[in-house]
């Protein structure tokens, strides 16, 4: 043991032999500061821009895959290209499709809700209809669409909702909106559009989103970060109903209900009333537990129903139903109330959890739920109409902004159209569908009788109305509706927007329009030819 300890003692030595007990270690030579900075340019920051560029070419290869999980309202930009992006998955041949169009007024049109009515009844077809809508896009926008990323949409019937606002350009709008530039090609609009775009900035803004995916969509990638994290924010938050939700004292429930089980089976009747059908065609309903779906129900009769469903264990303290509309008894003249409700079930439960929100599903289902907006808190007759008019002399931006709506009207009331601009681009546009063997039908929607009673009967409305009569006689795929005057003006949430109330009453209204014009196609042998 003595000899090992000698012989390390020994090799120490040698080790450090002619060397100070207080000199460094060796070091390896020191490396050029410009090989540093080269490795780091090349380990660091160089994949940046190239996983940039792959995300750049990738974009429409990923990014139209991923949810969006607000409803419409919350981004109509946004919404418009996810619509356009599933628009392009046609349906079969031998299927008809109809898309409306239009500016926010469009809102009135609940494809949806004008869909389940078109495939109802005796001797109903399959038929596909979407819809297309962003505030403040004008005819020119729309032809500019068409002719360049909606050239390979070619419905068989295409609805234009139009309104004498979208013909005018009042001093407090922009020619060509922010909101509006994001959905048009931006080359494209860049050299059509570059005289209504004041500033140079602004045309180098569309020079870039036309070189580049990712700038282009710079505002949509960011919607889409902010929803999945107010999703995961609610998550967080959240908690699962544990004692049901979404039903009435009376037995109804909310277009999404929970009801409390135990054991191991269901026994489930409900009542499915005559006006939802009447309002929607029909219904489906999906019934699911925590342990995943169950069962799905489509009821196109009315009266009342059985379900009976075995449960799977581990299933959870309720059965979670969800239908794929509600309904309105306001609309329908049987109650004043404006709420929306679904089914009436046989036995109410006891008290349900009021507090309780539906379990957070991914994607959610908000975009099919309807926008409960009531500016006037449900108000009718005179109420109403003094409701609206403290809303409208307020100073806020709301107030300002439709004061500035009505008095573009006035102004223009005592003088014809002039058929240029925007009548003209409307008439570009119905020749590009045309051409294509789209029926295009032009509706004059419906506006509200405080707004429109004060100019109707002006040279200006009774030339405008003219004009639209004029361009469809002389188009031999368009047709001309007015439905100016097809509701009161408690359904509507200020001078042309319809309240969801207004919207449920006026998808029939929308679905006989089409019904008529289809059946005139196929007595004519076209339908389906379009694509």
């Amino acid at each position: 043991m003595r000899a090992a300890r000698v012989n390390v003692g020994v090799a120490d030595d040698e080790l450090t032999a002619g060397r100070s007990s207080d000199a460094p270690p060796p070091q390896a030579p020191a490396r050029p500061a410009d090989a540093v900075a080269r490795s780091r340019l090349r380990k660091v920051w160089l994949p940046i821009p190239l996983l940039l560029l792959l995300l750049d070419v990738t974009f429409p290869l990923w990014f139209w895959r991923i949810p969006k999980l607000s409803g419409p309202s919350a981004d109509y930009g946004y919404q418009f290209l996810i619509d356009v992006r599933q628009l392009s998955s046609a349906p079969a041949a031998d299927t008809p499709s109809v898309l409306a169009v239009g500016s926010s007024v469009a809102g009135a049109f609940d494809p949806g809700q004008v869909e389940g009515l078109l495939r109802s009844g005796q001797g109903a077809a399959p038929v596909d209809v979407h819809r297309l809508l962003l505030p403040g896009i004008k005819p020119s926008d729309l032809r500019l669409f068409f002719a360049t990323d909606g050239a390979a949409l070619r419905p068989d019937v295409a609805v234009l909702l139009l309104n004498p606002l979208d013909f005018l350009n009042p001093s407090f709008e922009r020619d060509l909106k922010p909101q509006v530039r994001y959905v048009l090609p931006p080359w494209e609009t860049l050299r059509e559009r570059s005289a209504f775009i004041p500033t140079i900035s602004g045309k180098l803004d569309l020079a870039l989103a036309s070189a580049s995916n990712l700038y282009r969509y710079r505002k949509l990638i960011r919607s889409s970060l902010e929803d999945h994290g107010q999703l995961l924010l609610r998550w967080l938050r959240g908690r699962s109903p544990t004692r049901g939700y979404g039903w009435y004292a009376d037995g109804f429930t909310q277009q999404d209900f929970g009801l409390p089980v135990a054991g191991d089976a269901v026994d489930l009747e409900y009542y499915v009333h005559p006006e939802w059908l009447r309002q929607r065609g029909q219904v489906t309903m999906q019934f699911a537990t925590a342990r995943g779906p169950l069962a799905r129900k489509t009821e196109t009769r009315p009266g009342w129903k059985r379900v009976q469903l075995a449960l799977p264990s581990g299933h959870g303290p309720q059965l979670d139903v969800s239908a794929d509309s509600a309904w309105s008894p306001r609309a329908a003249g049987i109650e004043d109330s404006p709420r929306l409700v679904g089914v009436q079930l046989r036995t109410v439960p006891g008290d349900a959890d009021h507090r309780a929100r539906p379990p957070l599903r991914y994607p959610p289902l908000e975009r099919d739920r309807p926008d409960e907006l009531l500016r006037m808190h449900g108000a009718e007759g005179r109420e109403f109409e003094e409701r609206w008019e403290t809303l409208l002399d307020a100073d806020t931006e709301f107030g300002r902004r439709f004061r500035a709506y009505r008095d573009a009207k006035l102004a223009a009331r005592d003088q014809p159209i002039d058929p240029s601009g925007e009548y003209a681009e409307l008439e570009r546009l119905v020749e590009l569908l045309g051409a294509r063997g789209t029926t295009v039908v032009l509706v004059n929607n419906p506006e509200s009788p405080l707004m429109r009673t004060l100019y109707e009967d002006g040279p200006y409305y009774r030339s405008y109305l003219a004009f639209l009569q004029g361009l469809a006689a002389r188009s031999p795929r368009a047709q001309f509706h007015d439905l100016r005057a097809q509701l009161p003006a408690e359904d509507f949430n200020d001078w042309h927007h319809v309240s969801y109330i207004g919207q449920i009453k006026m998808g029939p209204i929308y679905a006989d329009l089409i019904r008529g014009v289809m059946a005139a196609q196929q007595g004519r042998g076209v339908t389906g030819e379009a694509r």
